[in-house]
């Protein structure tokens, strides 16, 4: 397709989008849609876990909170219902995957942690169930616990028909391929769900180097910390012990799939001062283990790299609302030059695979 009829669509949708018309099983076209647009990183927060983050005070990370800066996002995030529901009509979102926003449960000390995530739990279960149709959502844990946060993905899994796990990244400044979190992963792959890794503040001592406008937060900060996370796991062997457990990160992959190649390279050269034990090259691991959604990036250029380098069957629509404006990012994603077969992946039956929907 032509740059200027790209421009076009673009334009075109993007207008649809803004008048509200662009709903449901409609395409920019009139004509139905075969497939269902499900969004894969859409945030939420009980009011047990606002209040939480109130009790904590000032921690030097943002907190969502009912009487803070981010009081609109609190309400947002609350409603797991109607209102959410009339928003993704109005934005043309069939289904969203609900995930704990972050900090999530990391902030807190164990006990309160390990309540809070059968809470949220509980919860959100119950609005999936009475709302089939429109959502799906990823268990809670309190990695603080290891061991109790794989029986409560067991329980959330087996009894309450959640579909993979939410993990906010770094837990007290420990990444996960610290081997006190292994009963987390060994129940990933007894369950045969995904573990979604999502950012939040970076870890003790790159926190302070990233506290400007410019690479604070969702600008920068969280690639640097969820894509260090993740090159942190392949290089710790996890995937080799646990060959079957899936990692979903968002962002079109926090700047992974652009360094892979380089990767690999001083990943090799590296080999000739220090014994490896990996069995795979790092690049084989994202391709066996990782899936990666459009969260926030949701342009042309990041996507079209993406799926040259992963292939279109490792990559998921999400919108990350509500921090992001779902309607715009459907629209956008709409007008690429994408064949019926490359949407329809995207759009859903990844999705369905992924998160068995």
């Amino acid at each position: 397709m032509e740059r200027r009829q790209f421009i076009r669509n673009a334009l075109s949708v993007a207008t649809v989008a803004a008048t509200g018309k662009l709903v449901g099983g409609e395409n920019t076209t009139g004509s139905r849609r075969a497939y269902r647009r499900i969004a894969c990183e859409e945030g939420f927060l009980i009011s047990e876990v606002v209040a939480a983050n109130e009790g904590l005070g000032d921690i030097g990370i943002p907190l969502i909170t009912r009487n803070g800066p981010a009081a609109f996002l609190a309400e947002l995030l609350c409603d797991i219902g109607d209102g959410r529901i009339a928003a993704m009509e109005r934005d043309g979102i069939d289904m969203q995957l609900l995930m704990l926003s972050a900090p999530g449960l990391q902030v807190f000390d164990r006990d309160t942690a390990i309540g809070l995530a059968r809470e949220v739990n509980d919860q959100v279960s119950e609005a999936c169930r009475r709302h089939p149709n429109r959502f799906a959502a990823l268990a809670a844990m309190a990695p603080q616990a290891p061991e109790r946060a794989a029986r409560e993905l067991e329980r959330a899994v087996t009894q309450l028909g959640l579909k993979g796990a939410i993990i906010n990244s770094h837990t007290g400044g420990r990444y996960l391929d610290d081997p006190e979190f292994v009963p987390i992963f060994e129940a990933l792959q007894d369950l045969r769900v995904p573990l979604y890794l999502h950012p939040r503040d970076p870890v003790p001592g790159i926190a302070q180097y990233m506290s400007n406008a410019v690479v604070d937060g969702a600008a920068w900060a969280y690639a640097v910390e969820v894509g260090t996370h993740a090159l942190r796991l392949i290089g710790s062997g996890i995937f080799d012990r646990y060959p079957d457990v899936q990692i979903v990160i968002g962002h079109m992959g926090e700047g992974l799939p652009f360094w892979l190649p380089r990767i690999d390279n001083r990943y090799q050269a590296a080999l000739r001062f220090a014994n490896s034990k990996l069995e795979l090259l790092p690049s084989e691991y994202v391709h066996r283990n990782f899936h990666i959604t459009t969260s926030g990036m949701n342009y042309m250029a990041p996507l079209e790299l993406s799926m040259e380098v992963l292939g279109i069957d490792r990559l998921l629509y999400a919108s990350d609302y509500p921090f992001e404006k779902q309607g715009e990012a459907v629209a956008a994603v709409e007008a690429m030059p994408l064949s019926f077969e490359q949407k329809q992946a995207l759009f859903e039956a990844n999705a369905v695979r992924v998160f068995a929907l």
